[in-house]
C-alpha cells in the first residue's frame, strides 16, 4: 500500500502512478458516460452510444496526459 501512495504522489514520475491515474481518469469517464446515456432515449442506436462513450474515454485520457503527463515532460 505505501508503494501506491508513493506512486500517486503528484508530479508523477514513474509508471505505476501513471497507469493508476489512467485507469481512474478512464473509469470516472465510463461511469459518467454510461449514467448519462441512461437518459439518453432509447431512439438512439447502440453504435452511436458507443461512439459518445468512446469519445468521452478519449476526453479523459487527453485531460489525464495534460494534469499528469505533461507538467513532468
Amino acid at each position: 500500500m505505501d508503494i501506491i501512495k508513493e506512486s500517486m504522489q503528484l508530479p508523477v514520475d514513474n509508471f505505476l502512478g501513471m497507469l493508476i491515474y489512467a485507469v481512474i481518469y478512464m473509469l470516472t469517464a465510463g461511469v459518467v458516460a454510461s449514467l448519462a446515456l441512461r437518459f439518453i432515449p432509447n431512439k438512439i442506436p447502440y453504435g452511436v452510444k458507443s461512439v459518445i462513450v468512446f469519445l468521452v474515454i478519449l476526453i479523459s485520457i487527453f485531460l489525464w496526459w495534460q494534469t499528469i503527463i505533461k507538467p513532468t515532460i
